[in-house]
């Protein structure tokens, strides 16, 4: 029996994606894509500082420091997802509520999307060297890999189309 390949795993990350999504529903669906671009902004501006404290070269308060062996790419990618897990379960942001036959398409489609943004954004965390492997050993992961700008720019698009669209309450 052949190993599972990163494009059967990028395929079950894509399908989750969405049936999570059909779960939360739309509403959710953008909270949490909100949050993935505030996650970005976070991690881009401290995830540098907080990779220092975990190398001990840091202190907190002047009393705490923790020495550990964390990558750059570990702390990047834990500062990324607790930032989203943070502000789509507790941050108080929501979309509008939706009517009509758009919504399931607009689940899909925006689910399909917040996933592509994390697992891009999780790729380009990773160092040049990393990425270039993956490139090589995998169709899908160059797809998400190589048009990480569009799959940045590609969700703000989205949203503003279907908001000239979409029936609100």
């Amino acid at each position: 029996m052949p190993a599972p390949t990163w494009n059967l795993a990028i395929t079950v990350i894509f399908l989750i994606g969405i049936v999570f999504g059909y779960i939360l529903q739309r509403e959710k669906i953008i909270a949490t894509l909100l949050s993935v671009y505030v996650a970005l902004v976070v991690t881009q501006l401290f995830a540098g500082n907080v990779f220092d404290f975990f190398q001990g070269n840091k202190v907190l308060f002047n009393q705490v420091w923790i020495r550990s062996n964390a990558s750059p790419f570990t702390v990047r990618v834990l500062v990324f997802l607790a930032v989203i897990a943070l502000l789509s379960a507790k941050g108080g942001i929501s979309g509008t509520k939706s009517k009509g036959v758009l919504s399931p398409i607009e689940i899909m489609i925006l689910s399909f999307l917040a996933t592509g943004l994390i697992l891009s954004s999780i790729f380009f965390f990773m160092p040049p060297e990393t990425r270039d492997a993956f490139i090589k050993s995998s169709a899908l992961a160059s797809f998400v890999i190589r048009y990480y700008p569009l799959w940045v720019v590609t969700p703000i698009i989205v949203l503003v189309g279907l908001g000239f669209v979409r029936k609100t309450d």
